[in-house]
């Protein structure tokens, strides 16, 4: 539960963010193979970060006081999703780096403190098993910005933002509305 959780949750968050506009951007910069290794090593190691914090975190303070938090954060970005406007213009960055360097650089970058980071760092607090949300919270990373770097602008064209931002919200204010109530027991906890 914890992987399908993760990946949804950050899969979800992740179409049509600044970061696959940033892949796309790329695309036509870096040949195709760099861009890909680029942004697997991006996935892997930004979802760490959050991760790591959380289940450090989950050790130090009681787990229904995180819970509590994690689903007031997840409440949080649903509500700012809902409401905000579009995503921030990525700004063209040129400097002369190894291709895969470049790619791993300005998405590590575009994504410290991203919605995405702050939902894994809330998931890790809340559910059982790093390795699974870390996974989870990976591919869903890297799968929407890997199927920018390999179809690139034609699927952009035909994804419609605003159904995908209305998704996503409700999916972290569902999230945080079952951690909220499933903390104060009104409903059983699922994981």
């Amino acid at each position: 539960m914890s992987f399908l959780i993760s990946f949804l949750s950050i899969f979800l968050a992740e179409i049509a963010d600044k970061t696959m506009l940033i892949t796309l951007s790329l695309a036509g910069q870096v040949k195709r193979r760099n861009l890909i290794i680029g942004i697997l090593l991006f996935s892997i190691l930004i979802m760490i970060i959050p991760v790591a914090i959380g289940a450090y975190l989950d050790r130090i303070f009681p787990l229904g006081t995180l819970s509590l938090a994690s689903g007031i954060i997840f409440i949080i970005i649903g509500v700012f999703q809902l409401i905000s406007g579009k995503e921030e213009e990525e700004k063209e960055i040129k400097f002369k780096v190894n291709e895969v360097i470049k790619v791993f650089l300005i998405l590590s970058l575009a994504e410290l403190g991203d919605k995405t980071q702050i939902a894994t760092f809330s998931l890790s607090v809340a559910l059982p098993n790093a390795f699974l949300i870390w996974l989870g919270a990976t591919l869903g990373i890297f799968l929407p910005n890997l199927i920018v770097a390999l179809v690139g602008s034609e699927l952009l064209k035909k994804i419609n933002q605003n159904i995908v931002k209305v998704i996503t919200s409700f999916l972290f204010l569902l999230v945080g509305i079952y951690l909220i109530l499933a903390y104060f027991g009104w409903i059983p906890k699922v994981f």
